[in-house]
Order: C-alpha cells, then sequence, then structure tokens
C-alpha cells in the first residue's frame, strides 16, 4: 500500500497519463501556435492552467520543428529578474551539448553573466548585473533573435504574464511589445490567473498589447469527463468508487481541478477499496477540519463585514445580486452601497472572484474549500 502511486497528483505534472481531458483546448493552443497565432490564455488560480500549459508543451514536443520554452513570471519584480529568467529558459531548452544551445552560451557568455547550475534539477541559472535598463532591452532582443534563428519554430510561455504590469520601469509593456511584435518564427502563450489585469493588457485600446493575440479562457472539465477519468483511475488501483461517491466529489470541488484532485488523492490515500458517498464525505469534511487553524486567521484578517459577506456568498455558492433588498435581508447585512464597497475589498484580497455564465454575472468564493466550511458554520 504505501509504495502504490497515487493517480491524482496536485502539485507539477506529472504525464499525459495523470492528465484529465483538456484535449480540446490543446489542440487549440497546439494549432494557434503551430499557425503563428499568439494566445493569452485565462483562468481561475488552480483549475489547472499551468499543467495544460506543460501539456502542451509534452504535445509540441513530438511534433518535429518546435521547440516550446516555459518562464514563470509570479514571483519576479522588474526587468533584470525576467531577462535573467528568460535567459535560463532558453538555456534549459536548448541545453549546451546541442549545437544550438553552444551558440547561446557563447553568446550569454559575451555578456559575462553568472551561470550557476541549480544542484536538485541540474538546469542553469542565469544572473546578469547591468547598470542600464536598456542593456536587459538588449539582452531580451538578442535572446529573441537568437530564437527567430533557429531551423525550428519556437513556442514562448509565459506563465503569470500580468506581473510584468507591476514592474517599476516605466513604459515596459511598450518595451516588451516591441521586442516581441516584429518576431516571424517565435510565438507566444501569455498565460495567468488574474483576470482582470490581463482583460485590461490585452482588451484596453490604450494598452501596448491590445488585439495583439486570441483569447481563451480555461473552464472547469466537464462534468462526465471528469467523473470518468476519475472511475478509470481508481480502477486502475483496482479499488471501486460508486457513481454517488462521484457525484458528492464533483460538487462539493465545483469541478475546480485543484480541489477535485485533492479530494481525489485523499480518498486515493486512505486505502478504503469500495468507496461510496459516506466515505467521500468524511474524508471531505476531515480535509476542511484540518485547515480550520488557516480559515480562523481568516476571519481576524478581515472587517466583521467583510466575514459576514463572505459566509452569505459561501451560504449561496453563487450570488448573482449581492445588492439586491432580499440578498442583505437574508443575511443581516448593511446597505447596499456597504455591500457594493465590501465586494471590492473581497476581491481585491481575492476572498472571491467574479465570474459570467449564461445567468449573467456571479460572486464565488475563491477558495472552495473555506467556501464549504464557512457555509457548514
Amino acid at each position: 500500500m504505501a509504495n502504490e502511486s497515487n493517480p491524482f497528483p496536485v502539485k507539477g505534472y506529472q504525464g499525459p497519463e495523470l492528465f484529465c481531458d483538456r484535449k480540446e483546448e490543446t489542440a487549440d493552443l497546439v494549432r494557434n501556435m503551430t499557425n503563428g497565432v499568439n494566445t493569452t490564455l485565462t483562468s481561475l488560480r488552480r483549475m489547472g492552467k499551468t499543467g495544460l500549459l506543460f501539456h502542451v508543451m509534452e504535445t509540441l514536443k513530438r511534433k518535429k520543428g518546435v521547440q516550446a520554452i516555459y518562464i514563470d513570471t509570479y514571483s519576479l519584480s522588474n526587468l533584470k529578474e525576467f531577462t535573467n529568467a528568460f535567459a535560463s529558459a532558453v538555456l534549459k531548452a536548448f541545453p549546451e551539448n546541442k549545437p544550438v544551445g553552444k551558440k547561446m552560451m557563447e553568446w550569454l557568455k559575451s555578456l559575462r553573466p553568472i551561470i550557476s547550475f541549480d544542484p536538485i534539477s541540474g538546469n542553469p541559472e542565469v544572473t546578469m548585473d547591468f547598470v542600464q535598463q536598456e542593456s536587459y532591452e538588449h539582452t531580451l532582443s538578442g535572446l529573441f533573435s537568437l530564437l527567430e534563428k533557429q531551423a525550428s519554430k519556437v513556442v514562448v510561455m509565459i506563465d503569470e504574464f500580468q506581473q510584468v504590469s507591476t514592474f517599476p520601469e516605466k513604459n515596459i509593456e511598450a518595451r516588451l511589445r516591441t521586442l516581441i511584435q516584429p518576431l516571424q518564427k517565435t510565438n507566444f502563450i501569455f498565460s495567468g490567473s488574474d483576470q482582470h489585469l490581463l482583460s485590461e493588457m490585452f482588451n484596453n485600446t490604450k494598452r501596448p498589447f491590445f488585439a495583439s493575440t486570441q483569447l481563451m479562457h480555461l473552464k472547469p472539465i466537464r462534468k462526465e469527463i471528469y467523473a470518468g477519468f476519475i472511475t478509470e483511475k481508481f480502477a486502475g488501483s483496482k479499488r471501486k468508487i460508486n457513481s454517488a461517491a462521484i457525484d458528492f466529489i464533483l460538487d462539493f470541488t465545483r469541478l475546480h481541478t485543484f480541489y477535485t484532485q485533492t479530494l481525489c488523492n485523499r480518498i486515493h490515500s486512505s486505502g478504503i477499496r469500495d468507496i461510496r458517498k459516506d466515505t467521500a464525505e468524511s474524508l471531505a469534511y476531515k480535509l476542511l477540519g484540518e485547515q480550520e487553524v488557516v480559515y480562523f486567521q481568516y476571519r481576524n484578517l478581515l472587517t466583521t463585514l467583510q466575514w459576514n459577506l463572505l459566509k452569505a456568498i459561501a451560504s449561496e455558492d453563487a450570488v448573482y445580486q449581492p445588492t439586491s433588498k432580499d440578498f442583505i435581508k437574508t443575511y443581516n447585512l448593511e446597505s447596499a452601497s456597504q455591500v457594493q464597497k465590501t465586494l471590492q475589498a473581497l476581491l481585491s484580497k481575492e476572498m472571491i472572484y467574479r465570474d459570467y455564465d449564461e445567468k449573467g454575472s456571479f460572486y464565488c468564493v475563491y477558495d472552495c474549500f473555506l467556501s464549504r466550511w464557512l457555509s457548514y458554520q
């Protein structure tokens, strides 16, 4: 039992066998990349966006003449860090033991960087320390030129791209757009989970990246597809899970990939061979109990009105008219204007999110497990 592999990973991309569906999205991204269409990919946090990017990379590997590069900008704070991270990603994609990588390494060494290697992964890490901002732009321009000269098409995936809008350098979006726009053989996927910021960057006519990409929003995996995946993976471990248990899992987690994977991972790790709804419920509530300390801390960080509104939204699961008289009366909230102000505060803290469906716009608690815990209080 201890050595049995869990087929529901909760972090990292573990290969196509443990990756659920996303066939349509993968095909669309691969088609865009092979046809020269830059793409902006948005989703809620933990919906499986980064996993999809790595799955697309895996798919592109099988195509001759395509090389993918991945960079995560979430922790980066300026152009210097972005340039160093990009150079490191390029060297990882084109290792020095290959002709292309050798040329890139020679060019980079001419800039006199510090090149070290991660002791765990063995991947190169490049650090350049220029005085002038223009030197970093020149380095990026040089890297793009080298990529353009390759026989293969190059796909650059920049995760959490909205982070560049917070860089302190002036006109950073315009400067990056100027470097990227002329490229013919290098295509980009700009992805991120701050949907408001990304939408502003690519849909606002006054922003440099306006109308420069095709937009794609990652939605939850369809229920029947996820149900089939869960059944198959439990069966592969010689487990049985009935349909009532699967329905509970997918409803409880709102089909939100991270939370679905987390609950399935916990159920699988329990060792139970015949899984029914009561089993899934018991383990789900245990998961919530383990997080109570964190959830109580949230209460201390929020105002009374913020906490009460958060609980009200959780109780409804999705709220379409938060300023309506009925909603305010039902949950003893204050005036509509106070609720509106509190909604903005909760949105800015990423405690809730706003989304749209066929019925209109609605608000949900961002952390699915927190939402379930709040609704049971």
